[in-house]
């Protein structure tokens, strides 16, 4: 199922992306065809999305000849398309199993599309990995590229990450080249290293979790879960877990309940050792695909300590003039900041983003999509930071824990968070009780129609006041003024250990 070694230098122009989406067309018209399954990925509908966006990049990329990422990925559809047409045409377990796997490798395809060409503009040199120091090794190693052949990217890896030869190997090389192309793009990179973090021990999780592990199946779907499931029903605990093909990044966890059900969850905000772990203390997962005993995952215990962010002398001064502190969650005033989001890396506690994103899964500061979360414990300054800048300095720089210090300069993340919280739209005036003394403030908010006047705000603030309405607040159920600033506070949720689906 692999491209054409060389296919990144073959010829590639409108006519042969026109080609390609005939042939989809084609997949796209085989509903009632037995040997395809009904549910996710059905890949009549695949082929009709990924023949969709194709057009839309057709129609705003007028150069096809220098990408070379859409070079490889036509010729490799072009390949499967054809495998797909003879599989259809072929009966026995044998030629439906294929046809099925096929059907997922066309969905990945289809996902690394979107990702690299959203809306059809081509941004693959620009495109953000989620883990900080995936992200910084993919740029080190292969700078803007989004594309790099499987033996490039397995020296560039082995230079932090050693890789054995032979079928270890092989192993990896399958588990990582999702579109079975020969290739590793940034977006398959940046799916390996969200699955099997933390990236200190990578290739150790992903030998624990995907090699040795006898519950990981590669390349399932939702339905063949079940039936895998089904022979086990009689053995609560069984489990078994994969690559969510509709959640690419998290984990699909299976399972046989006590009950007889066999349900699929998908695991949030932990990784999968953590979810495993907590799924047998609950004796939920006890059986790997039905065997007697779980594999001992221990190399996994010792979590990587979370980054510190070592609050910084003009920091603390920014925040001191606005009655605050950098420690402090501008969303509750409350609790201290323990979460910073990926990948624009702004920073508040776990609480109100779990409310948040109970709404909205971007950024409440920069409007950034969301795709993961991590722990940071952010460190007061030093007694001294405030009195003698130069010895601060001088003790941060010796701090081996401030992995994220950012001495003598303020981040781009304050003054996003700075600005948003100067232009917050105001609620309106506490109304009155029957003595005139102001109740307190509704459960529900209401807008006000124009920005805070602009002699309350800092002439830094003032250039930007207009763009307060296209901020919009964090979701409140109660109200109160602090020195200056309006506060919100989202509700106290628990954030749900894992998901269920049925």
């Amino acid at each position: 199922m692999h491209a054409l070694h060389g296919g990144h230098n073959a010829s590639l122009d409108r006519k042969t992306v026109e080609r390609l989406i005939q042939k989809l067309d084609g997949l796209s018209k085989l509903n009632g065809v037995p040997q395809l399954q009904r549910s996710h990925p059905y890949l009549p509908d695949i082929a009709r999305d990924t023949k969709e966006h194709l057009r839309q990049i057709l129609d705003k990329t007028s150069d096809l000849s220098h990408n070379q990422y859409l070079q490889v990925t036509v010729h490799s559809l072009l390949s499967k398309t054809a495998q797909c047409s003879d599989m259809v045409n072929k009966e026995g377990t044998a030629a439906r199993r294929n046809l099925t796997k096929l059907s997922l490798i066309f969905s990945h395809i289809l996902c690394e599309l979107r990702a690299l060409f959203p809306g059809g503009r081509f941004q693959g040199n620009s495109y953000r990995i989620t883990k900080l120091e995936a992200s910084k090794f993919w740029g080190q190693a292969f700078g803007t590229r989004c594309l790099v052949r499987w033996e490039e990217f397995r020296a560039g890896l082995s230079s932090v990450h050693p890789i054995g030869d032979g079928p270890l190997e092989s192993a990896l090389r399958s588990t990582m080249d999702l579109t079975c192309s020969d290739y590793i793009s940034v977006f398959e990179f940046d799916i390996f290293s969200r699955l099997f973090q933390p990236w200190e021990t990578l290739l150790q999780n992903w030998m624990l979790l995907a090699v040795t592990h006898p519950g990981y199946m590669a390349f399932l779907t939702y339905d063949e879960v079940k039936d895998l499931l089904q022979g086990h029903i009689h053995k609560p605990g069984s489990y078994i877990f994969r690559l969510s093909c509709t959640h690419l990044g998290q984990w699909a966890i299976g399972y046989v309940t006590s009950g007889g059900s066999i349900l699929q969850t998908i695991p949030h905000n932990k990784s999968l050792y953590e979810a495993l772990k907590e799924g047998e203390r609950e004796g939920l997962y006890l059986y790997p695909n039905g065997l007697s005993m779980n594999p001992d995952l221990s190399a996994l215990t010792d979590p990587t300590p979370n980054a510190v962010i070592q609050v910084t002398q003009e920091q603390w001064e920014l925040y001191s003039d606005m009655d605050s502190t950098f420690e402090l969650c501008k969303i509750c005033t409350d609790n201290e900041k323990n979460t910073r989001i990926h990948p624009c890396g702004h920073l508040l506690c776990d609480m109100c983003l779990t409310a948040w994103q109970k709404s909205d899964n971007t950024c409440p500061f920069c409007r950034t999509k969301i795709t993961g979360r991590e722990e940071v414990h952010i460190a007061a300054p030093p007694a001294e930071q405030t009195s003698s800048p130069s010895t601060t300095t001088d003790h941060l720089a010796n701090d081996q824990n401030a992995v994220s210090n950012i001495c003598g300069a303020l981040s781009e993340n304050d003054g996003e968070e700075v600005d948003w919280i100067r232009h917050r739209p105001l609620p309106p005036p506490p109304p009155l009780d029957a003595s005139g003394i102001p109740a307190r403030y509704p459960s529900a908010r209401v807008l006000p129609s124009a920005p805070p006047p602009l002699d309350s705000l800092s002439s830094t603030s003032r250039s930007s006041s207009a763009s307060w309405v296209s901020r919009p607040p964090f979701p409140s159920q109660r109200i109160k003024l602090q020195a200056e600033d309006v506060i919100t506070r989202g509700p106290n949720p628990c954030r749900p250990a894992i998901t269920r689906r049925t």
